[in-house]
């Protein structure tokens, strides 16, 4: 079950190996322990050109999926579910969000880039699996979903954290 992420921001750093071991876990648990995802963690620039040219949405967005459709190449009996890009840019604003948000809160004060990104990853990976948020019975179950699958690594409430805007 590979799990590859690449760094192409040209400052920002996760831990890629908690990050990848994360993914793994959470592949296991929804049962696509052999599945194969790679991630890219880039800047604002790069996700907004991508999102502008698969989406049509000339605008700086969080995470993005790319599911690999397996009707277009032959079966090789690899479960290849696609690829996650996520913006740090956008990452780190968010992180900044709870902090300014939750002033009052002391346990929200740990939050830091690497725990966003991982529920960016959870997020993304979830919709190549297939689950969306788009009407509110599909929000509550992938909300609840995400909450089980980052149990493991964060007791904060991460969604707390106001993404209507996708950190802009």
């Amino acid at each position: 079950m590979p799990v590859a992420t690449d760094n192409r921001h040209p400052t920002l750093r996760v831990d890629r190996k908690r990050l990848n071991q994360h993914v793994r876990t959470a592949l296991k648990q929804l049962g696509r322990g052999n599945a194969e995802v790679s991630m890219s963690l880039v800047d604002d620039a790069e996700i907004r050109a991508l999102n502008a040219e698969w989406r049509g949405v000339d605008a700086v967005t969080d995470v993005l999926s790319f599911a690999f459709d397996e009707t277009d190449s032959p079966d090789v009996g690899i479960d290849i579910l696609g690829d996650i890009v996520i913006s740090l840019d956008t990452a780190e604003r968010q992180v900044a969000i709870v902090h300014g948000a939750n002033a009052g809160r002391p346990e929200m004060a740990q939050y830091r880039l690497d725990e966003e990104v991982l529920f960016l990853a959870t997020h993304g990976l979830l919709h190549l699996c297939g689950y969306d948020h788009q009407e509110t019975a599909e929000a509550d179950a992938m909300e609840a979903l995400e909450r089980k699958l980052m149990a493991s690594v964060t007791t904060l409430d991460l969604h707390a954290v106001d993404r209507s805007e996708h950190g802009l």
